[in-house]
């Protein structure tokens, strides 16, 4: 019996060494013998991938036993496949490869954002940029993420102060641009509030970015409501993909200082990835505008500032002094991730993370507001496979103090929370001719406006709301060489009307190297909360008892009984969502294997823009107050128009009943938008690489029903980048872009104004002193050009940032 048991013992113990997943340890070398670095090692049938460490080396662990392709290739490679062997018995299996290095590098990029799953940039059914790794290393010296899209065809990055951007794709762009989704591993970091995004809140740094991809034009039909110009999708590094640790210093002009550190590890199944960061910069370039004392103003048309704040109990009494009090921003933020493989494609993740930042300064359609203190933590868990990816995450914003509009005697505050669960399923049929993805999304958002001491700017001032989503894309390949593409989103809220959002494309590739596509697409934009419930002072209140009691006497009519009319910016409950419909065309091809080009033409019509508030806008929400005499009514309308023109027309009822001045937004407008988005990479060698590409945009209102809005895409109508770039991987990288934005009209709330024409020079270097060790330098407006590239910003002018990081594997 004994002897039996022990021969079981034995045997299962065999069958669990042969069954036991081992490790890959693998280098990977050019023909000249360098290492490989940057380059992508696939095990095809494992969905396995890893890339090349700056010594050539690479890891991949939990393979079972068996046969397999691996694949050898991504940016700047020639692809190569070889047989891979992994043996019982052996717990790890070492091999050297080589790979020839190759010039025509965008036919290897990959992409997930452009259908909610992994294909060749070239193969994607939408207009995409991605940033390239090279240039995401360059990014870590200055540390500022829109800055890394700024170059791209179509996409517009308007600066606003040192660390305030706007981004969008395409044109009207506004100073509280929203009509950009953007995910970070599938996370809406946006503020619920107004539904933007605040690029200095971002808890994740420069460092820790593993790919950005931009997708240019409606995205509604698989994202929802705020894709509607675009989607910027940002993955990070799984914790895998950057083992061991990391650290970097940068400093510069503006006494700017910044240090951030990473650290990840594996235990088994485990894996974990820790981050921490602080920056800080003097907003040397911010001023007061109160021209009443001493302040002035950079240029004509910009609001002045004025006092009166309440803040902490205490009035603001000087401009001057509260920004000399927040001149120096800064930025704290923290990370934490865990994995853990379920098996070799699948995987569990926790991430959490916290952001602090203040005294920053952003421009929004009433003018400067001071940012002196927000919090931003997150939480976020996740479920991975090839078929299935669930995840539900909750963000929160909150202002410990409140924020101070300096071009009014007001502040706002806001603690808001969002919780979303998302889930996606995919796969193929039909020996992979249709592929297929359906997906749910719900969240709930809840929002607080009377905090921190602050008056509430909504009414009421805690609101609930739900949105919920369900989508699905089809992909059929009638022939090998085309494929038909069509996809469906609804979406349902207990804040706007139900929303249907399809998009159908062609996409004809008769070569591995050209692809030609023809897309339709509707996407949408939801209202914010303060398009629909805002209640904030427009200004102090006007003294109407000689009008009301001049009309009463010379006209015999009712006296309104009413001694001074208070000033209300209002929300407008009736207002709609923005919608488009897109028609595109694209190509994307690489010709005589060094020369890759992209051209995008489009023309989307736009319909119910969201104006800016005004008078008499809403005379079903809230009625014009008339006396009911055509004399009377012409003597208020000649006496008002003495104080204001268009106090006549903002002359309503509030809510209560009560006469006030009123300001509110509404629907408006159809608009057709015409453009052209060329992009170019030549590749004169291994590593010198010309960029080059242009934007042209034009317009035409074709119904504007309210002439005082005026309707201005707020975007160059002709945008141009050059550059040269050179790299050695891991040894030395240069870049020097010029970038041009004729001028072009601005008009988005109180502000109305001209961008002039600018052209600024971009210098990036770095250098390897060794392996683990890299000096960086960064100049932005290398020539030190004085402009401004959003009407109400700031003049910008040089910044130049140098860096240190150490990465140790």
């Amino acid at each position: 019996m004994r002897i039996l048991t022990a021969c079981f013992i034995s045997s299962m113990l065999c069958l669990s060494t042969l069954g036991t997943a081992q490790t890959l340890l693998g280098t990977v070398r050019t023909p000249e013998g360098d290492p490989a670095a940057g380059a992508v090692v696939t095990i095809e049938q494992l969905h396995k991938r890893t890339l090349v460490r700056s010594d050539g080396s690479y890891r991949i662990p939990d393979i079972p036993p068996g046969a397999y392709t691996l694949t050898i290739g991504g940016i700047g490679y020639q692809q190569r496949r070889v047989q891979l062997l992994i043996p019982p018995g052996q717990a790890t299996i070492e091999r050297t490869d080589t790979v020839a290095i190759e010039a025509r590098t965008m036919n290897e990029v990959v992409i997930y954002g452009a259908s909610r799953q992994l294909e060749k940039i070239t193969d994607a059914p939408a207009a995409v940029s991605i940033v390239l790794p090279q240039d995401l290393e360059r990014a870590t010296t200055h540390g500022q993420l829109p800055k890394a899209l700024e170059h791209f065809q179509g996409v517009d990055v308007v600066q606003s102060g040192m660390n305030d951007f706007n981004v969008n794709t395409r044109g009207f762009n506004t100073s509280i641009n929203r009509r950009v989704l953007v995910l970070i591993d599938g996370r809406d970091p946006s503020t619920p509030l107004l539904n933007l995004l605040e690029w200095n809140s971002l808890q994740q740094q420069m460092s820790d970015i593993r790919s950005i991809e931009v997708i240019r034009g409606p995205g509604s039909a698989l994202y929802g409501a705020n894709a509607y110009n675009g989607v910027i999708a940002i993955t990070t590094y799984a914790p895998r993909d950057v083992l061991g640790s990391y650290a970097s210093v940068t400093g510069g002009q503006y006494n700017t200082l910044r240090a951030s550190i990473r650290h990840a590890g594996a235990i088994e199944r485990w894996a974990y990835k820790i981050t921490a960061a602080a920056s800080f910069q003097d907003q040397a370039w911010v001023h007061s505008r109160d021209t009443t004392a001493g302040g002035w103003l950079e240029y004509p048309g910009l609001a002045r500032d004025v006092t009166g704040q309440l803040v902490g109990g205490r009035r603001i009494t000087s401009i001057d002094s509260l920004i000399n009090a927040h001149r120096r921003a800064y930025n704290y933020s923290l990370t934490a991730r865990a994995d853990y493989d379920l098996g070799s494609d699948e995987r569990l993740t926790a991430d959490l993370g916290y952001s602090r930042y203040g005294n920053e300064y952003f421009v929004n359609q009433t003018g400067r507001i001071l940012i002196p203190n927000v919090e931003k933590p997150y939480a976020r868990v996740a479920y991975n496979s090839p078929h299935w990816n669930v995840q539900g995450y909750w963000t929160r914003r909150v202002t410990p103090e409140p924020q101070i509009v300096l071009n009014a005697a007001a502040t706002s505050a806001e603690k808001s929370d969002v919780v979303v669960l998302d889930a996606q399923w995919n796969d193929t049929f039909l020996g992979d001719r249709l592929r297929l993805i359906v997906g749910a999304q719900h969240s709930y958002e809840h929002v607080r406006t009377a905090v921190a001491g602050a008056l509430a700017i909504i009414d009421p001032s805690e609101l609930h709301n739900n949105f919920s989503g369900f989508y699905g894309q089809t992909e059929y390949a009638l022939l090998s060489t085309l494929r038909l593409v069509g996809a469906l989103r609804v979406d349902r809220s207990t804040f706007f009307e139900t929303q249907l959002s399809p998009k159908g494309g062609i996409v004809w590739a008769p070569t591995a190297e050209h692809t030609f596509r023809l897309t339709v697409n509707r996407s949408f934009l939801r209202p914010s909360y303060p398009d629909l419930y805002r209640r904030s002072p427009a200004g102090a209140p006007i003294p109407f008892a000689r009008i009301d009691s001049l009309i009463s006497t010379e006209t015999g009519v009712p006296r309104l009984g009413v001694s001074m009319l208070p000033q209300w910016n209002l929300g407008n409950p009736t207002v709609g969502v923005e919608s488009a419909v897109s028609y595109e065309f694209g190509y994307k091809g690489i010709l005589g294997r060094s020369l890759y080009v992209t051209l995008d033409a489009y023309i989307n019509q736009r319909r119910n823009f969201i104006s800016v508030p005004l008078g008499g806008l809403a005379p079903n929400v809230y009625r014009p107050v008339r006396y009911g005499n055509l004399r009377a009514d012409s003597i208020l309308r000649a006496e008002l128009n003495k104080l204001n023109p268009t106090y006549f027309d903002r002359l309503a009822y509030d809510r209560d009943g009560t006469p006030a001045l009123i300001i509110t937004p509404t629907n408006i407008a159809e608009v057709i938008e015409r453009g052209l988005e060329l992009g170019i990479n030549y590749y004169l060698s291994n590593q010198l690489t010309i960029i080059a590409n242009a934007a042209w945009l034009g317009f035409s209102v074709v119904e504007n029903n309210l002439t005082a809005q005026k309707i201005v895409p707020n975007t160059s109508p002709r945008r141009y980048n050059i550059g040269l770039s050179y790299t050695e991987p891991r040894r030395f990288d240069a870049s020097i872009m010029l970038r041009y934005s004729d001028g072009f009209p601005w008009v988005a709330g109180l502000f109305e104004g001209y961008v002039p024409a600018y052209a600024v020079v971009n210098l990036n270097a770095g250098y390897y002193l060794s392996d683990d060790l890299r000096l960086s330098l960064n100049i932005f407006n290398l020539l030190d050009r004085a402009h401004y590239e959003i009407f109400g910003g700031t003049i910008l002018r040089r910044y130049a940032t140098a860096a240190l990081s150490y990465e140790l594997r």
